[in-house]
């Protein structure tokens, strides 16, 4: 093993394109109740990106590797290490700065990742597939037979959400900026797509509704998306904002609030960690593999990225229309 090894890194928060580097440090030693990952595939996240940003809920100390989710091979264990072996496959948790060749982390945060589970799927575990399933099994409980309604729906994490609605026999209406996606989403399940925002997508959703709303929906995009997913809400329907990809506020009708007792709150997969007991928290995650295993989700990958081109990596992830996530290998 080298005495160093490549990672990304940061020095000043800023535009991505104009702060980060890649270049050499010192290979981690695992420390006791530790393992020594050798990274094998990374994401690039929105969540990441606005950590490099500074503008995520939780922000590092400088100088910084980005990177809140991966799958690696385990390399070296610290003392007192017997739970997982050199060689097994797996997914850190809660561990920070994974656009690194070799990772530190806790032997007792590591999920073992099934040999039915690829790399490029367990890499994505965390972020897209685990959110999507608590988002509409546990903060929605959506049933067969709802209709649910989502922005970003042409997102990673709105493919997977409709691969879980559709298992799962719920409705699905997705809100999208483009025509050009009406027909992928529909190939891909999606029930109704509506085009654009504002009063007329209001006025297409309560008509798909039966004139009701919707009780349940999603958004990851903030501003007039997100207001105008909030005004389409039945009457005690509720809205969960796990994202803000626009950077702007939602403008909220607090009348619609009122009137129709409508509630919107947000989810940060984070708090979910610390507030759920550890072993829910562990069958959610088993649950969600299995259902990758199988094939129910399957998330998408568009394009694979040396670490070495990062740069390239972060400029196609903020591409408009990608079909899937953007990997980070090597």
């Amino acid at each position: 093993m080298s005495d160093s090894s490549r990672a990304v890194r940061f020095s000043a928060f800023g535009e991505p394109a104009d702060v980060l580097t890649i270049g050499d440090v010192p290979t981690p030693s695992p420390g006791p109740g530790e393992v020594l990952l050798r990274m094998r595939a990374r994401p690039v996240n929105p969540s990441d990106l606005s950590m490099v940003r500074g503008r995520y809920g939780q922000l590092p100390e400088l100088p910084a590797t980005p990177g809140l989710e991966g799958v690696g091979e385990v390399e070296a264990l610290g003392e007192g290490v017997t739970t997982v072996p050199v060689g097994a496959r797996v997914v850190p948790l809660g561990v920070a700065g994974t656009w690194a060749e070799r990772v530190c982390a806790p032997a007792a945060a590591v999920v073992p990742v099934p040999d039915g589970v690829g790399d490029e799927a367990a890499a994505q575990l965390v972020v897209n597939p685990l959110s999507a399933w608590v988002l509409l099994t546990e903060e929605l409980d959506v049933q067969p037979g709802d209709w649910l309604a989502q922005s970003a729906a042409g997102s990673t994490l709105g493919r997977v959400v409709l691969q879980i609605a559709r298992a799962r026999g719920v409705r699905t209406i997705n809100l999208v900026r483009r025509a050009g996606q009406v027909e992928e989403l529909r190939a891909l399940g999606a029930d109704e797509v509506v085009v654009g925002d504002g009063e007329a997508a209001v006025a297409r959703i309560r008509e798909i509704t039966g004139g009701e709303g919707v009780a349940k929906a999603i958004d990851a995009v903030g501003g007039a998306v997100g207001a105008t997913l909030a005004a389409s809400l039945a009457p005690r329907g509720t809205l969960i904002a796990y994202g803000r990809l626009s950077q702007e506020a939602m403008p909220l009708d607090t009348g619609l609030q009122i009137f129709r007792g409508t509630t919107v709150r947000g989810f940060w997969l984070t708090r979910w960690f610390q507030e759920s007991p550890p072993e829910h928290v562990a069958a959610t995650i088993a649950t969600v593999l299995g259902r990758i295993a199988d094939g129910a989700i399957d998330p998408p990958v568009e394009a694979r990225y040396d670490l070495a081109d990062v740069s390239a990596a972060v400029a196609h992830a903020e591409r408009p229309g990608r079909s899937g996530k953007v990997l980070l290998t090597g």
